[in-house]
């Protein structure tokens, strides 16, 4: 679903007008790239013929996207960058200028993977530092027209350093830098990005908060952080909600301090249930004809049951008479490693009707520069996605070889066992297919990032629960915005649900249940409406 503005908001003309370096933080639905548009817009108004604006994003999907946006919003791009972060190095930083350094004119070739060199294989230590005897096999490569895919940011940076007229080409012919997803950045690109503000190109970094909730796996970013405390940057954070209805909006940014106090018409609602779990399920059932036709809700699958857990999840599918489709989370869920990520993707869209195998594909590979990458990656997709699920088990050597050709410098063989395990269980593979119209989704808090719902329930907003009894202060700011997380998953109403009982999994048992005190937070009872639900 896109996000519709009427005009900028206060926060977002303020970062659009900025002229300075920005460091542009983002809650989810606030009009990220909204903002991003209308800035470049503003800045590509003011450029001469020749000048244009860099914009990086980490996939070939997420560029194009961001391309067509400009496109339709009349910005001219013909001078201008949008592309991965990987093509711009090559194509603007080492294939113009890695003659000055070899003093030949040699065809170029990108060669995805350095093992497949084994003259060049110590090339990868330069990843750590470069010294005396790597400079001079990293020329020796260039000099015989390799350039390896593995180290082009290593690469590019090295140019940068030592070809001046590498610096004056991009200072003459770009203004600004854009980098989005600056918390995916590792040292490499956070190195070449402030290599470009320092000498003069204005840099801008968008980051996405909604990323905090992976900090469990050190997934969040050091370098996003430090811009965000860089005194060349000045910080803006998008915070309304332009997804959510205002009342939800604003009630997600009290909980975390900000918002207003009063709101004219709360959609979020606490529900007193007397029971359990079961008795939860049975009320929700007996007031989902109610709640889609007061909110235009036609499917199922636009209503959302979210858990702090499995086990939760399991208890709300047993006993809720609706028809439900259960996403259970997997460690591959849990894990930030590239591979990890990668193989939760290629589920999500083997099972994806709408995904063609070629987009896919695009989204990884640069069929410009790896034209026979892409074929051999096409070649083993086109065959993946063909085969029935039961079957997949049986091929999972070339999701790995898939792997491997997308990510190679990524290999991670505990990341594979993981796969093992989630192909050989029917029903953590079906968790990544997508619900039926007539099914309603029940899933966990980290399985929700990125999804929306016109209608949320809800659980486990339970003392010692959620957050966990004894938890650590980083672990309570985790559980905290894993809260906001499932509370702006909701478009259009979102009920907070409350039994008298919960259930316990390692005791199996019912205790009695008090509600979590992020309930009570910052005043926040004020914006929403209580009520009880009895059970018909």
């Amino acid at each position: 679903m896109s996000i519709h503005i009427q005009g900028p908001t206060e926060e977002q003309l303020s970062a659009i007008n900025d002229k300075s370096n920005l460091v542009i933080t983002a809650k989810p639905g606030s009009g990220k790239t909204f903002t991003v548009i209308e800035k470049i817009n503003k800045i590509t108004d003011s450029l001469h013929e020749y000048q244009g604006i860099i914009a990086i994003s980490f996939t070939r999907k997420a560029s194009h996207e961001l391309s067509i946006r400009a496109k339709k919003k009349g910005i001219s791009i013909k001078q201008s960058f949008f592309g991965t972060i990987d093509s711009f190095y090559i194509s603007e930083i080492i294939i113009p200028h890695v003659k000055i350094l070899t003093r030949k004119l040699n065809t170029l070739e990108v060669c995805t993977r350095l093992s497949d060199y084994p003259k060049y294989q110590e090339l990868i230590a330069i990843k750590d530092g470069i010294s005396k005897s790597a400079e001079e096999l990293l020329l020796r490569s260039l000099e015989e027209g390799y350039i390896f895919l593995d180290i082009c940011g290593e690469t590019a940076h090295y140019i940068l350093k030592n070809v001046k007229e590498c610096m004056e080409y991009l200072k003459a012919k770009y203004t600004h830098i854009f980098i989005d997803e600056y918390q995916d950045c590792g040292d490499i690109q956070h190195k070449i990005f402030m290599t470009l503000v320092e000498n003069g190109i204005v840099g801008i970094a968008v980051g996405d908060l909604d990323q905090a909730i992976y900090a469990f796996s050190n997934r969040y970013s050091k370098y996003l952080s430090s811009l965000i405390s860089n005194p060349l940057f000045s910080h803006y954070e998008l915070s309304k909600n332009h997804r959510c209805h205002k009342s939800i909006s604003n009630y997600s940014l009290r909980l975390m301090g900000g918002g207003i106090d009063t709101v004219d018409e709360s959609r979020i609602f606490k529900i007193r249930v007397n029971g359990c779990e079961q008795e939860i399920m049975q009320a929700i059932n007996s007031k989902l004809p109610v709640i889609k036709d007061k909110y235009k809700i036609k499917y199922n699958n636009e209503i959302a049951i979210l858990c702090r857990g499995n086990a939760t999840a399991e208890k709300c599918c047993e006993f809720l008479d609706a028809p439900t489709k259960l996403f259970v989370d997997t460690e591959l869920d849990r894990y930030s490693a590239y591979w990890a990520r990668f193989f939760c993707d290629f589920l999500q869209c083997y099972y994806d009707e709408s995904v063609y195998k070629i987009d896919f594909v695009e989204k990884y590979i640069n069929s410009e520069y790896e034209p026979k990458i892409f074929q051999r990656a096409l070649k083993l997709v086109d065959k993946l996605f063909d085969i029935h699920d039961t079957n997949l088990i049986n091929e999972i050597n070339d999701v790995v070889m898939l792997a491997k050709i997308i990510y190679p410098e990524y290999e991670n063989a505990e990341i594979v066992k993981i796969l093992t395990e989630v192909l050989s269980n029917e029903e953590k593979l079906l968790g990544f297919k997508p619900a039926s119209q007539g099914e309603i989704c029940v899933l966990t808090l980290h399985k929700s990032k990125g999804l929306e719902y016109k209608a949320v329930f809800l659980m486990d907003l339970y003392k010692w629960v959620f957050p966990f009894e004894g938890c650590s202060e980083e672990d309570y700011i985790q559980s905290l915005n894993l809260h906001y997380v499932g509370i702006t998953r909701a478009i259009e109403v979102c009920y907070i649900m409350q039994g008298n009982l919960r259930y316990r999994q390692k005791q199996n048992d019912y205790f009695k249940a008090e509600e979590s005190p992020f309930l009570s937070l910052n005043g926040i009872s004020k914006l929403r409406t209580n009520a009880s639900w009895d059970i018909t």
